[in-house]
């Protein structure tokens, strides 16, 4: 009998591509989130409210799965910026609920987070090193980890950078969003003081997967083995979009954009505790981007 996979969120970027590989992988998939979406084939979909405890526990008790995977956000950080209560319901206290209710059932359980839980300050961050976090983004985030570790000691925190690569349904992708505004003949303006460590979204739902089997515990950096600024990563994407790189632009240091939220400076996490603990290889960015285009996914599984 095929594994049971339960991904809250599973319906976005980031979700439609891990159940999509792991439909083909053979797992048993369901997916809860707001709505369906016709593009995701082969899972069976749930629309609890995540904010309510008893939904999610309810669902979590019901399908007993093996592995449940946590991509319910409101992973955009200025509009997190606005909407603090949702954002925080969502991010924080739903991901409380997921991780108690996984715990009760025996299911692992993977919660994602993000390396805006970091003041990017310092050089890089390992896993082991505090959250200090300069948006509300990343306080919901590093109160979810807090919520999370609680509920349930065994669960995995994984902290990631920035995705790269294409929705199979629909979410918020870098590369999607950059290719509209390019193809519209936008201008794009990028700070070079913002440091990254991407990964391209095959990689890491190999990795989230593997980590599903495993039972991997505690918190865990996933990236590329290099970091790169976020200027010259959006020049290159624009580049293999075919579009012209002259619309890629600098924003001046400290330069602000309206409605536009903190961000954290320096997002370079080290990877070393993933790239010893998985058999998924890790890669340098700019393998990375060009696995996001190479792998880009049809709109349908």
């Amino acid at each position: 009998m095929a594994e049971r996979l339960l991904v809250f969120g599973g319906g976005g970027f980031v979700g439609g591509n891990l159940c999509g590989l792991a439909v083909r992988q053979g797992w048993d998939v369901h997916v809860a989130d707001t709505r369906t979406r016709d593009a995701l084939r082969g899972v069976t979909w749930h629309l609890p409210d995540i904010t309510r405890e008893r939904e999610v526990s309810a669902l979590v008790d019901r399908l007993r799965p093996a592995a449940v995977v946590d991509l319910a956000a409101v992973a955009d950080v200025d509009r997190a910026e606005r909407e603090r209560d949702l954002a925080f319901a969502v991010n924080a206290r739903a991901a409380g609920f997921m991780a108690s209710a996984s715990a009760r059932s025996g299911s692992r359980f993977v919660y994602f987070s993000s390396d805006a839980v970091f003041a990017g300050t310092a050089e890089s961050y390992g896993e082991s090193d505090p959250p200090a976090p300069v948006n509300w983004y990343g306080r919901t985030k590093a109160e979810g980890e807090r919520l999370v570790a609680e509920a349930f000691p065994g669960a995995a925190l994984l902290r990631i950078s920035l995705v790269l690569g294409f929705p199979v349904t629909d979410g918020n992708s870098f590369l999607a969003g950059l290719e509209l505004k390019l193809r519209d003949g936008r201008e794009v303006a990028c700070p070079v003081e913002e440091i990254r460590t991407p990964i391209d979204v095959h990689t890491l739902c190999a990795c989230v997967l593997e980590i599903c089997r495993a039972g991997t515990a505690g918190p865990l950096h996933l990236g590329s083995t290099n970091s790169v600024d976020r200027y010259t990563l959006t020049r290159r994407a624009a580049a293999l979009l075919g579009c012209a790189d002259t619309l890629v632009t600098v924003l001046p240091q400290g330069g602000a954009q309206a409605g536009r939220a903190a961000r954290h400076a320096r997002g370079v996490i080290r990877v070393g505790k993933a790239k010893a603990l998985l058999s998924t290889p890790l890669f340098d960015w700019e393998r990375s981007l060009r696995k996001a285009f190479d792998d880009r996914p049809a709109r349908e599984v």
